[in-house]
């Protein structure tokens, strides 16, 4: 008899073991983003030249601002299962160009709404092909970059295009409270209002839903179609906004705005601790994400690092941050 049991013991220890490893690995790639950003910023002040002026303060923040409103929108994609929407990059340049381009001519008010009828429309073209046609949205998303950026510059004639100097865009993008840029505050407010709909909201909950298993709430009587798209849709606008704060900031727009957006932003949600493979993550983590590849932007720049070295380091940060995510939902299925 007790030659039967021990074997049962030895298991059980193995997976009782294996399951505070999964706990302990999960918990890490969840909320370590907490600790290390702490310490990063505490390491920035004590050692690194400048970093606490409020100069550079400021300057982080208008940096981090158009970058962090496109990822605590593309946290909605990632969540649902569909790794990321690498169109942002022409959604971002689109909204610029339509903000500075139309307002121009005929003001602010009919900007906006030409912009977000842009930002709906690759939502559309996006959320339907991986919703209803299951195309895989890294394809379908890439394909639609080329496609937006290709009319883009058709219409534009890939030519730069100011606004007034004195004009509200302007206005906006040179406005601060203290050290704070508006453009900071509206990612503020842009983190609480998707954190509330991501975790207050039914559509929230069948995001989450859809990334854990889509059969299963498909089987439930939920139309998945309409939650990609509008996962898509919550994604399109936040690039739409994100347009709009880099233009202000700079005043101009051009076709190749937003470029190397959409890898900043998955870094963020990743290092935030919103799994790849869909069904887990935080809105309010991503922000954390975006402070913490921000500062560390600032730290290699303030150190006199090259940009290809910082692109490095990116993209050490993100695998070393998609591993950690493998390996805990590899050990919790053990």
């Amino acid at each position: 008899m007790a030659q039967q049991t021990a074997p049962s013991a030895a298991e059980a220890t193995t997976q009782s073991e294996s399951s505070r490893l999964a706990g302990i690995l999960t918990w890490m790639s969840q909320n370590g983003i907490f600790i290390f950003t702490a310490i990063l910023i505490l390491f920035a002040l004590i050692f690194v030249d400048g970093f606490g002026s409020l100069m550079n303060i400021t300057d982080v923040f208008h940096r981090a601002a158009p970058i962090g409103i496109v990822a605590v929108g593309m946290t909605f994609v990632v969540i649902s299962g569909n790794y990321l929407d690498l169109s942002v990059v022409a959604q971002v340049a689109t909204a610029g160009v339509i903000l500075i381009a139309v307002s121009n001519s005929y003001g602010l008010f009919p900007a906006i709404l030409a912009a977000l009828a842009a930002a709906m429309l690759f939502a559309l073209v996006n959320g339907t092909a991986v919703g209803i046609f299951k195309a895989n949205a890294v394809i379908v998303t890439l394909a639609t970059t080329f496609i937006g950026l290709g009319l883009l510059r058709f219409f534009s004639g890939g030519s730069i295009f100011f606004g007034p100097p004195d004009g509200p865009i302007r206005t906006f993008g040179l406005g601060k409270i203290g050290p704070i840029p508006y453009s900071a505050i509206v990612l503020i407010i842009m983190t609480i209002v998707l954190g509330l709909l991501l975790n207050r909201t039914n559509f929230g909950f069948l995001v989450r839903s859809f990334g854990v298993n889509e059969s299963a709430t498909r089987l439930g009587g939920t139309n998945t179609a309409l939650v990609i798209i509008g996962a898509f849709l919550v994604t399109a606008v936040a690039a739409m906004i994100a347009g709009f704060v880099l233009a202000a900031f700079s005043n101009t727009a051009v076709s190749n705005d937003g470029v190397g957006y959409e890898f900043r932003a998955l870094a963020a949600i990743i290092v935030g601790g919103t799994s790849v493979f869909g069904g887990r993550g935080s809105v309010y983590r991503t922000f954390l994400g975006v402070i913490f590849v921000s500062v560390l932007t600032n730290i290699l720049v303030l150190s006199g690092i090259s940009f290809g070295y910082q692109q490095v380091a990116l993209g050490v940060l993100i695998v070393l941050a998609v591993s950690l995510d493998a390996l805990a939902r590899k050990v919790a299925q053990r």
